[in-house]
């Protein structure tokens, strides 16, 4: 009877609190401990109650054993004495970590076979400790022990599987602990001795189906998945093994948890944030699990996250065709779902500026009527603020293509234009119609915009730009260091060889190219009599162009100063101090952000 009242004790130790009265605080002899330690058994032969031996933390005999020893002799370098001896030229000593004593353990059990079930402060029983340090041949000793112990008959569970299942204060059994630290043949040997239950998550939702997916031991995962039938396989936010497997990017251990009737039903399983296996491998651009999980179901490509977004809806903000490719062609009318927001997945590509993947679904004639869907707030695709860098692409890609009729749809915040297929009407080369790309509808009424730049601004710009282009010029021809006076390379510069000088040559051109450039534009933006939107976006252009100049300016000034002052103190002072500009470029704009 006293047996089973310690079986029940083990099962809910990890609900009990410890005393923290400091009264109560228990000690072994050194004597005792060391040979404990060391397995020495003749040291307990006259030692009576040997459960009331336990350290601080209530660890027994057993568990300071276990803990201390390894399954195998182990031979570990002290580094004290080896680098010792080994600057004394002779051989240095080496320590031995004692190897567990299967004997110890039997002969201990034997004399006080109560120790056994008994947990320490943790709540861990020596199976626990057994497990957690690889000892299967110990786990399997003690399991055989207590299954000498009368059964429960009220909840039908023998005193081997109640001992085996028992928890510790974090709701580990011995299995999370051997599978936690990857012990194989531990692993065997608990299943094989209870391969009916789940095995459910700890305290932090884990389960052991999920430590061996999320650090990779395939060969635990197989065992679990061979030996229960169907096995927990939760983790912690909601997720599954399968998430972790996904996340690891590891496909052949995703392909192991699949083999599993009751796994496979993870592939549809949503987290806390509602993302199921396939959003995760999209994000992580993994095309041969995004396949993969696809074959398993293809209803998880339209499955929707807490924000609405789809596995497509991913894959087009991150830029990535392939994965976008695999998915419509498994599922070419899920790009029809949208997000809370209203917005379809080619709002995302043109929202982070994914200037290629918006061109190949443009390639794509059935996508061609997703530039006229409009959020919730009415912006299709064009009105989004990336929509000006990409629409000059988009436009010499259609013109091969397909032809449209673009129109005005106006919001409140901003015009775009809208397609429709209507070859009639115009042709997006303009070899049919005279009608240009500004033209409104004949039933709007016409308002004159009020223009994005005034004209005392583009004055200043012009005349930077100009300022820019003079410099930059001016540079370029009165090289730093000078030119070679004499001899086969006459007139070559000096510091031609240098990698600064080269760094200089370039950024310099392309300060030179950008501000001449931007000078044109706003040269020919001064003829146009009426502000329209094509007018406002060339002179953002010439703007950037400006803006990017001084930038390669700059560097030009920093890398000419490196090669005629090389690495000495005022080099670096005077390129320090240059490069500062990039630091203050943030703060101007911070500066500036309420304008």
């Amino acid at each position: 009877m006293a047996a089973t009242n310690q079986i029940a004790a083990v099962s809910s130790a990890s609900s009990q609190d410890t005393d923290g009265n400091n009264h109560n605080i228990t000690r072994i002899d050194p004597n005792l401990y060391f040979a404990a330690v060391k397995g020495n058994f003749q040291e307990f032969i006259k030692v009576q109650n040997l459960e009331t031996l336990v350290t601080p933390n209530r660890n027994t005999i057993l568990h300071i054993h276990l803990t201390s020893t390894t399954s195998q002799k182990i031979r570990i370098r002290s580094p004290a004495s080896f680098l010792l001896q080994t600057i004394q030229g002779k051989r240095p000593d080496l320590t031995f970590k004692v190897a567990v004593s299967e004997e110890f353990v039997k002969q201990i059990i034997d004399k006080c076979r109560g120790l056994v079930l008994l947990p320490n402060a943790k709540g861990e029983t020596p199976l626990h400790i057994a497990a957690k340090n690889g000892h299967s041949s110990v786990a399997k000793l003690l399991v055989e022990h207590v299954n000498a112990f009368p059964s429960d008959i009220e909840d039908g569970v023998g005193a081997e599987q109640k001992f085996i299942r028992a928890t510790n204060n974090d709701k580990d059994t011995a299995l999370h602990e051997a599978v936690r630290y990857n012990h194989i043949q531990v692993v065997k040997t608990l299943l094989k001795m209870d391969p009916d239950y789940s095995y459910h998550a700890n305290k932090a939702d884990e389960t052991p189906l999920y430590l061996a997916s999320k650090g990779r031991y395939q060969q635990v995962a197989c065992e679990i998945l061979t030996n229960i039938k169907s096995p927990a396989y939760q983790g912690p936010n909601n997720q599954t093994a399968l998430h972790a497997a996904v996340i690891n990017q590891d496909i052949e251990m995703a392909r192991e948890l699949l083999k599993n009737e009751h796994v496979k039903l993870a592939v549809k399983h949503a987290d806390k944030k509602g993302r199921n296996p396939l959003h995760y491998a999209v994000k992580k651009r993994n095309k041969v699990l995004t396949e993969f999980l696809l074959e398993q179901n293809m209803s998880i490509a339209y499955m929707q996250d807490n924000e609405g977004m789809t596995a497509l809806h991913i894959a087009a903000a991150d830029g990535s065709w392939q994965i976008i490719e695999t998915i419509l062609k498994r599922c070419p009318d899920c790009s029809e779902l949208v997000d809370k927001n209203g917005k379809n997945f080619l709002h995302y590509a043109v929202n982070k500026g994914r200037l290629f993947t918006v061109i190949r679904i443009t390639r794509n004639l059935s996508m061609v009527h997703l530039f006229n869907e409009k959020d919730v707030d009415g912006n299709t695709p064009l009105h989004l603020p990336n929509c000006f860098m990409l629409f000059v692409p988009i436009i010499s890609n259609f013109r091969r293509k397909v032809t449209a009729k673009f129109a005005y749809a106006r919001t409140e915040d901003s015009n775009a234009m809208l397609m429709t297929q209507d070859p009639e009407e115009f042709n997006l080369g303009g070899d049919k119609q005279n009608e240009r790309f500004d033209k409104k509808p004949k039933n709007e009424e016409e308002k004159s915009a009020e223009p994005f730049f005034t004209k005392e601004a583009k004055e200043t710009h012009l005349l930077v730009a100009t300022l820019i282009a003079t410099v930059s010029f001016a540079a370029g021809i009165t090289l730093p260091g000078g030119t070679i006076q004499d001899g086969e390379h006459k007139g070559s510069p000096i510091m031609r060889e240098k990698a600064s000088f080269r760094a200089f040559i370039v950024s310099n051109t392309i300060a030179m190219v950008l501000a001449t450039t931007a000078a044109h534009i706003h040269l020919f933006t001064s003829l146009i009599t009426k502000a329209n939107w094509k007018e406002q976006y060339v002179s953002e252009l010439a703007l950037n162009f400006t803006l990017f100049a001084l930038l390669a300016m700059i560097v030009a000034f920093a890398t000419a100063t490196y090669a005629v002052l090389g690495s000495s103190l005022l080099g670096i002072a005077v390129i320090t101090l240059a490069l500062l500009y990039f630091c203050l470029i943030p703060l101007i704009k911070v500066s500036m952000a309420g304008n």
